[in-house]
């Protein structure tokens, strides 16, 4: 199976794209998480900011022992692929589409499904059921399609279908790099 050529980066308009909650501290991001009243984003558990803050440590942690290079301390978010269901996310969604090509290999991080997915079918004996042997861990881009051909491009449509399938919706892409960024961001 071929790997997808764009990444995603779905937005809230009225924000601007490339925002990442945990970019400026903790105490920054619980004013951000406290602030959204509407939107998939809204229903977020109580502790999804130290979730993520902490998610965001393993995933560089890893990165970094498989060779990756990030020129940040938090990721920018995408989707390996187009992924309408993104959309639902905001309540006036945008969106950025950018080749793949685009990024230095080094930049860039992937996990199988979304990381917060990914750690918790990892994490929880509970959700075994859901657990491949690719969850809680990060993939460069020169094995994502070894993992595409292992378990298929997660869709919307087979999460609908396949109870096993159930929360593999899309592959998420880690972009720890701003220059690429920086280039799209002042297009948009």
């Amino acid at each position: 199976m071929n790997i997808p050529e764009f990444l995603f980066h779905y937005y809230e308009l009225d924000n601007g794209p490339f925002r990442n909650i945990t970019e400026h501290g903790l105490k920054k991001a619980e004013s951000i998480q406290n602030q959204i009243s509407k939107g998939f984003n809204s229903k977020r558990p109580d502790n999804y900011i130290e979730l993520r803050f902490s998610l965001e440590k393993r995933i560089k942690k890893q990165f970094i022992l498989k060779g990756g290079k990030p020129n940040r301390n938090d990721p920018f978010y995408f989707t390996l692929g187009e992924c309408d269901w993104a959309k639902s996310w905001y309540v006036n969604p945008g969106v950025i589409k950018i080749p793949l090509t685009d990024f230095k290999t080094e930049h860039i991080s992937f996990t199988y499904p979304d990381s917060m997915v990914s750690f918790q079918f990892y994490d929880e004996p509970k959700l075994e059921g859901y657990r491949k042997d690719c969850n809680g861990q990060v993939f460069l881009l020169n094995e994502i399609n070894d993992i595409i051909n292992m378990y298929g491009l997660p869709t919307e449509k087979k999460s609908q279908t396949q109870e096993s399938l159930k929360y593999d919706i899309y592959i998420e892409a880690q972009v720890w790099d701003d220059k690429i960024i920086n280039e799209y961001k002042n297009k948009a």
